[in-house]
């Protein structure tokens, strides 16, 4: 029997990697509709299952036209499943129940209330076997936080997807606030508690302390969603 995964756990497989820690609950699409401010994007794996497609019809077609009624036969339900399946890739909304649901847990603290803008910190490295920390640090204005108070400094859980990476090392990410894809409060103090304990391997207390520390340089920022990188001790570096 499959044991239920809980908040933090490690993520369903995406593209050949697994979040290590995520929120593992289906969100709400009524919230999610409501609230996530970015525009919607199609899977890429719409592209995989379109091309399947494809080849299932063609395959399907010439099996009738040559006589192998049998093969024929069992290649239309699968013909009709994958035809199904490109276009439920090819709405926005399947990659965003995706983003909260499996995508990477990651910290944000708000460092202006009017209008809210909030910096969000992500582990850019593309897998454990990476030993050099590089931080990647964004800066994003957002028009709507519910569930949270709106304080200069108050912590607001995030989940994540990432760019493809490369020599290690993912360059983009896009934080979204879990109160955009969940109406319980509750799943918000679960996650900020949850954050604060998985500190293990820091040079510091934990990564909201890291984000503490960085709120005066990305404050300074202009440009917003532009990932800036951070080594270990937090000097500002080039990728």
């Amino acid at each position: 029997m499959e044991t239920k995964k809980e908040i933090g756990d490690q993520g369903d497989i995406l593209n050949l990697s697994a979040a290590s820690r995520a929120m593992n609950i289906e969100p709400d699409e009524d919230q999610i509709e409501k609230f996530d401010e970015y525009e919607a994007k199609a899977n890429p794996l719409k592209y995989v299952a379109l091309i399947l497609t494809i080849a299932c019809l063609s395959s399907t077609v010439y099996s009738f036209y040559t006589g192998h009624w049998i093969w024929g036969s069992l290649l239309v339900p699968i013909t009709l499943f994958l035809a199904m399946l490109s276009v439920s890739l090819g709405k926005g909304s399947i990659t965003k129940r995706i983003a909260y649901e499996n995508g990477l847990i990651i910290p944000a603290i708000i460092i202006e209330l009017n209008p809210i803008t909030i910096i969000a910190l992500a582990d850019m490295r593309s897998s454990s076997e990476q030993e050099k920390v590089i931080w990647g640090c964004q800066k994003m204005t957002i028009k709507n936080l519910p569930n949270h108070k709106i304080e200069l400094g108050e912590k607001i859980p995030c989940v994540s997807l990432f760019g493809m990476a490369v020599k290690g090392y993912r360059r983009h990410f896009e934080p979204r606030p879990i109160s955009w894809g969940y109406k319980k409060e509750e799943y918000v103090s679960k996650t900020v508690d949850f954050i604060t304990t998985d500190n293990e391997d820091l040079l510091f207390e934990s990564e909201w302390a890291i984000l503490e520390k960085l709120a005066d340089e990305m404050k300074e920022l202009k440009e917003e969603k532009e990932v800036v990188f951070f080594d270990a001790t937090l000097n500002r570096i080039e990728l």
